[in-house]
């Protein structure tokens, strides 16, 4: 069936990243949030993009295995403005998005909303935009005191239109079509900063921002420290509706005003508990993606931009352990996927590509799993997605064939009879 096309989604989803201390002192350059009670002693960025978040870097706060995210801190007064300066990459997805101090979001561009500059096309909104990357420019101002939505570009810095105050500025980019080129084939956004009355200033990229490991230092530092003062209380995980690690099942996450949220993601959520010769089975039926990493259009109509499950740890730092994306996930003549999470150990012999199975790492054994199942951005027609799931709704109601059911079962009977011998 043929799917509208992309349509805006602003969402709250939890990306669990940590709040910053707002900084209280004047400055004339771009400086991130000191540490709590020192704002004094806020360490100053002197280039772009200073911290990464992926597996292998800054694995926490439950990233995507199959997308990186950038962040820049900014401190804008009245009058000031940043220019980014980019190219639109060779991925799946990529968006700018404003935080403001506390990890909120004040305004975000989705890669499709973002207009070209003049001679360039917009490969994410039109089909007839060529492969020659130096058409495929764009210019974005991230500027305090202007309403979050108001168009042309532009990204409001702070929150209720006020003249001055800090942020983050998140780029985010999902599946390059090379997985070894996390930026998509093209440089990181150039930024520029202007202060009032003063002249445009350069800010140079980090040494190794665009590398699979990208730069450290202080703003890493901070965001680790916040994650860990920030980190959820107790030893079970906490938000996925009445689901326990004992009883399982999928359900759209309580707390969905978390930190740097994705706007254009939502989730559903289960814990999941190890016992020593059991597996997890997840089923449900897969949505329709553009497949870009095989050579389909982005534009391809589907019914999702993107989806994935991934396992991570419920404990600090809160990493990812495993993800399996829609193009990583194996599904039968309906349509339908099966995922194991085990240990290596416990993977039955049968949960392999070739019995149409996509096995998942369980990772640590001595830490309760949290499965998170990611949507984003539905076709405007596609109603059986996370993000049609509203308050107070039953998902497996909403999604139907599309909600993920999820039970334990032991190795040996999977391995002897299949996923059929798992069901609830």
């Amino acid at each position: 069936m043929t799917c509208a096309p992309w349509r805006t989604v602003k969402v709250s989803a939890p990306a669990w990243l940590a709040a910053v201390t707002l900084l209280t002192a004047p400055s004339s350059a771009v400086a991130v949030p000191g540490r709590t009670g020192v704002a004094a002693a806020a360490p100053e960025v002197s280039c772009a993009w200073p911290a990464v978040v992926r597996p292998g870097r800054l694995n926490f706060a439950f990233p995507e295995t199959n997308a990186t995210y950038w962040l820049m801190p900014y401190r804008l007064g009245k009058g000031d403005r940043i220019a980014v300066d980019g190219t639109y990459p060779s991925a799946r997805f990529t968006s700018l998005t404003a935080y403001d101090a506390t990890g909120s979001p004040v305004d975000s561009l989705a890669d499709h909303q973002i207009a070209p500059g003049p001679g360039s096309k917009n490969p994410f909104a039109v089909t007839d935009a060529g492969t020659d990357p130096a058409q495929h420019r764009y210019r974005v101002t991230v500027e305090p005191g202007v309403a979050a939505g108001s168009g042309g570009n532009t990204l409001a810095a702070t929150a209720n239109s006020a003249d001055s105050g800090v942020g983050w500025l998140v780029l985010r980019i999902y599946v390059p079509d090379k997985d070894s080129d996390i930026t998509g084939g093209v440089p990181l956004p150039a930024l520029t900063v202007q202060r009032q009355g003063s002249s445009p200033k350069a800010v140079t990229a980090c040494p190794g921002a665009d590398r699979a490991k990208g730069p450290s230092g202080p703003v890493a530092t901070e965001l680790r420290d916040l994650v860990k003062k920030h980190e959820p209380p107790g030893a079970t995980f906490e938000g996925c509706g009445t689901s326990t690690p004992s009883d399982p099942g999928f359900a759209v996450p309580d707390k969905t005003g978390g930190l740097f949220p994705n706007p254009y993601n939502k989730y559903l959520c289960t814990p999941l508990k190890y016992e020593k010769g059991r597996v997890a089975v997840v089923r449900g039926k897969a949505p329709t993606f553009p497949d870009t990493v095989n050579g389909r259009s982005v534009l391809t109509p589907s019914r999702l931009r993107y989806w994935s499950l991934c396992q991570s740890q419920n404990r600090f730092p809160y990493p990812v352990t495993a993800c399996a994306a829609d193009f990583q996930t194996a599904t039968d003549k309906n349509g339908r996927y099966t995922y194991v999470v085990s240990t290596p150990a416990d993977r039955p012999s049968n949960a392999t590509t070739g019995h149409g199975v996509t096995w998942l790492d369980w990772g640590p054994t001595d830490v309760t799993g949290v499965l998170l199942l990611r949507n984003m951005l539905p076709a405007g027609n596609f109603h059986q997605a996370v993000q049609k799931v509203g308050k107070g709704d039953d998902p497996a109601k909403v999604m139907g064939d599309y909600y993920p059911t999820v039970t334990y079962c032991s190795k040996t009977s999977f391995a002897k009879k299949g996923p059929d011998a798992c069901r609830s």
